[in-house]
């Protein structure tokens, strides 16, 4: 059975993402196989960012049917959850929420307020992650791995080992960010290229990597456009996004061997209750990312999340968009939290 959202805040409602156009489709969506039995289960909402349409879409079924939500933010893109603590990535801003007391609440509905805000300015940033100093993003526009600050857009913590500068160049498309123990531990980017929009110039469907932070170097080559490097269950997993595929790296062989082969540019991966989360983009065939490889096996590209049984590579449910989101960057779970709202700061 299809489900449609509700739109719980009007446009320009939330003031720290920039406003919204005053139309905007509602997202519709086709559960598939068992999503809604293990969202069900899992007792969690999963989140989900649709950065061209402008959406954190919020899935949950607390009495066994699928309820969705969409929170418009302008361009929300990385994402990432920890205990009470919530991070979503907009256009120049990082915004960070709380989860109220849940025995404050006179309801069953839980409560994310924004309590922080960063002004990161124009850095394209892509994957997000909570460590043990606090939260860490790709910067995407300068190559490198770095921290929100007061004072300034951001503070560099890490940049690959080809890269000889700190410029506001996007020169290698440096977009993933994996931590392990609390740690910035792996990213990916698209090529190793050290000069303006190298990404844009290289064979992007062989050229991409996999680097390794703590060693400072690349692990894994001739990736087509990777993306969400994980650490779970003792290994290391990826988006081989323009191959639709779900990976996970062998540190013996330097390959990403192929878990599973899904209709859609792979992209936002997170792992809970015995599945990992895949998101899924419909990328336009003119556009930058567009992938021959997962067309052409595929044909009809698909938008949602996908849920992988990691241990056989099985699809054993999903949640197609079928209208009002094209393109996925993140997914997250919330465990334990079964109406989420998520609440931001109104305009200054």
């Amino acid at each position: 059975m299809a489900a449609h959202s509700t739109d719980d805040l009007a446009d320009g409602d939330n003031g720290s993402a920039e406003r919204q156009p005053r139309v905007a489709t509602p997202l519709a969506a086709e559960p598939r196989g068992d999503f809604v039995r293990w969202l069900a289960a899992a007792r969690g909402t999963l989140a989900v960012t649709t950065y061209t349409s402008g959406k954190l879409v919020l899935a949950s079924a607390p009495a066994g049917e699928l309820v969705l939500r969409e929170i418009k933010f302008t361009r929300p893109m990385g994402m990432s959850v920890n205990g009470p603590r919530l991070a979503i990535a907009v256009r120049e801003q990082l915004l960070i929420f709380r989860r109220d007391d849940p025995t404050a609440a006179g309801n069953n509905e839980t409560i994310y307020r924004q309590v922080e805000t960063y002004d990161t300015g124009k850095l394209n940033v892509h994957d997000v992650a909570f460590g043990r100093r606090g939260v860490h993003f790709a910067n995407t526009r300068y190559n490198c791995i770095a921290r929100p600050s007061d004072r300034v857009n951001f503070l560099r913590v890490w940049q690959p080992p080809f890269i000889a500068e700190m410029i506001a160049q996007d020169r290698c498309h440096l977009n993933g960010l994996g931590m392990r123990d609390g740690r910035p531990a792996m990213t990916t980017a698209f090529c190793e290229c050290d000069h303006k929009g190298g990404w844009r110039e290289e064979n992007r469907f062989a050229s991409g990597v996999l680097i390794d932070m703590g060693a400072d170097r690349v692990v894994a080559t001739g990736l087509c456009m990777p993306h969400s490097p994980r650490w779970a269950g003792g290994a290391w997993w990826l988006c081989n996004s323009g191959e639709g595929t779900l990976c996970r790296f062998d540190p013996a062989s330097g390959q990403c061997e192929p878990i599973a082969y899904l209709p859609g540019f792979t992209r936002g991966l997170s792992f809970a209750a015995g599945r990992a989360i895949v998101g899924l983009s419909k990328i336009r065939p003119e556009h930058i990312l567009d992938a021959p490889p997962v067309r052409d096996r595929h044909g009809d590209l698909q938008a949602g999340v996908a849920l992988i049984d990691a241990k056989s590579g099985r699809e054993t449910g999903a949640l197609q968009f079928t209208r009002g989101g094209n393109e996925v960057f993140e997914t997250a779970f919330l465990p334990g939290v079964l109406d989420a709202q998520v609440i931001c700061q109104p305009a200054a």
